[in-house]
Order: C-alpha cells, then sequence, then structure tokens
C-alpha cells in the first residue's frame, strides 16, 4: 500500500526530531544532573615562576594542623607545586568547605592561602612557614696516600633527607583568629640525594 502524504509528513518530521536530539547532545544521560567536583586551582599567584629552581618539594597530599586558642584543628590538602608556585585544594571539614590554595616557596619559607565562603566569620586564611633541613649521616671510606701506601679514614657527609614546615597562621574574618601551625608531613627535597649540597632542582 502506498502510504499517504500525511503518513510521509508525520515520519519525515519524527526524523528530524530524533536527528535534532542526537546533535544536540539530549537525552536521560545529558539531563541528570552533575554532582559538582572540588577542582585544584591551577592560577599561579602573584610573585612566583613556574621556571624557577627551588630547593623543596611540596606536591602531595599533606595536614595542616594549626592550632587556635589552645586547640589542634586538622585540614587535608594536596598541593601542586610548579617551580616557586604553589597551588592545591584544602579541606575543612569543620565548616565544611573545601577550596584552591595559592601560595609561593621560596628557599626555606612557604606561604599559602585559602578563601573561606563570603560572609564567613574566616575570610581569607593565610599561613607563612619555615622549612627546616633535616640531615642524616652518610659514611664513606676517603682514600689517600700515606707516603708509603693507599690506606683510607672513615668520613661522613651530611645528606639532606627532609624538611619540617612551622609558622604561624592569621585571617581577615570577624573570628579575627590566629595561631601556630605545622604541617603534619615532612616535605621533601627538590634534588636527589646524590645532587650536590644545598642546591635547587625544576620542580614540577
Amino acid at each position: 500500500m502506498r502510504p499517504s502524504s500525511k503518513m510521509m509528513l508525520r515520519t519525515l518530521a519524527g526524523l528530524a526530531v530524533t536527528a535534532g536530539l542526537i546533535a544536540g547532545g539530549a537525552g536521560v544521560a545529558s539531563a541528570a544532573p552533575v554532582a559538582p567536583t572540588a577542582s585544584t586551582s591551577n592560577h599561579f599567584g602573584p610573585g612566583c615562576n613556574p621556571w624557577a629552581q627551588e630547593r623543596w618539594n611540596l606536591n602531595g597530599s599533606n595536614e595542616v594542623q594549626a592550632v587556635y586558642q589552645g586547640t589542634t584543628y586538622t585540614y587535608s590538602v594536596t598541593f601542586k607545586q610548579r617551580g616557586s608556585c604553589l597551588t592545591g585544594t584544602l579541606t575543612d571539614s569543620y565548616y565544611p568547605t573545601t577550596g584552591p590554595v595559592v601560595g609561593t616557596v621560596y628557599g626555606n619559607h612557604v606561604t599559602f592561602s585559602f578563601q573561606y565562603p563570603a560572609g564567613s566569620i574566616q575570610g581569607t586564611r593565610s599561613y607563612s612557614g619555615y622549612i627546616t633541613p633535616q640531615y642524616y649521616k652518610q659514611w664513606y671510606k676517603q682514600w689517600y696516600w700515606n707516603g708509603y701506601r693507599w690506606v683510607y679514614r672513615w668520613r661522613f657527609r651530611l645528606i639532606l633527607k627532609s624538611g619540617s614546615v612551622s609558622g604561624k597562621w592569621w585571617e581577615t574574618g570577624s573570628e579575627n583568629g590566629s595561631g601556630a601551625f605545622t604541617l603534619a608531613s615532612n616535605v621533601r627535597p627538590a634534588c636527589p640525594w646524590w645532587y650536590r649540597p644545598n642546591s635547587s632542582c625544576f620542580v614540577f
């Protein structure tokens, strides 16, 4: 049976709608709500250089332990360092909130800040710390000629192992809090152990 002109029009209209849905990405999957995820800031703060060679590497997960009025509060943080530029994500489970941190690493000094949501009593919380080097002794044989034969003596050199971070924090909000802080885990040297002492390397 030959289809009527009305039937053909309906069929063509249906195909056109289907094609439009496919081209536009419409459907059950795309209509489903997407849960927001916390993102790490990739925007470098002012005054840093992503190509600078530094002594320390803060990359990875850590915990900020901040003391306020005699009580220690712990915040999880993930740092991403490139040169002297420090970014990452911090989570305050007491608030609760998660957001980006921005800071710098210069020599043995590290700074970073975290902005709480608008209207919070914390405002922007800033941290400024010093990295204290931790060394270990590596013993080795030093050979020398004593005028008759080659002999050795034991010597040692100090190898940079890690660095502990501690310092002060303060905030701009009406809470007007301040106190001391530490990082729970030591940070790593930017250079491998066999590199010359007190040197700097690229950090990515």
